[in-house]
């Protein structure tokens, strides 16, 4: 994956921070906490990753979700996200012993019927347990 050229597709400019940022979601199955990813770039201040989050999510590279304990967590879109209009919706899973979030792609979202005159424009789908790592120890 050229993490440069999807920054650029974006709109964006692929600066070192953004680069930085951007490897570390897109290398990852995992949803990030603000202060992992803080503790991952000991040289970029909080503000900066504060700005380069929001504009990884507002130009639709990043989604969030917010785990058991209230934590906001990015990950990297796997699908195309329209600007401002995140397709990505999937399941996620929190991990009660490790707290580790992993995006799971290929388990399908619930279909839901919506009562008349109620538009879905997003979902979000939070499974919590054990993952395969702590469930074994």
């Amino acid at each position: 994956m050229d993490f440069r050229l999807q920054i650029r597709e974006k709109g964006l400019k692929a600066t070192p921070a953004r680069l930085n940022v951007l490897k570390v979601l897109g290398s990852s199955h995992l949803a990030y906490a603000h202060s992992e990813l803080e503790s991952l770039f000991r040289k970029m201040d909080r503000v900066t990753l504060y700005r380069v989050l929001k504009d990884f999510e507002d130009a639709g590279i990043v989604h969030k979700i917010v785990d058991v304990e209230g934590v906001t967590r990015f990950a990297i879109c796997k699908s195309t996200c329209p600007d401002e209009h995140h397709v990505d919706d999937h399941v996620h899973f929190n991990c009660n012993a490790c707290h580790k979030m992993f995006c799971l792609e290929k388990v399908q979202t619930p279909k839901l019927k919506m009562p008349d005159g109620f538009k879905i424009s997003g979902l979000q789908t939070l499974i919590y347990g054990l993952c395969n790592s702590c469930s074994m120890a």
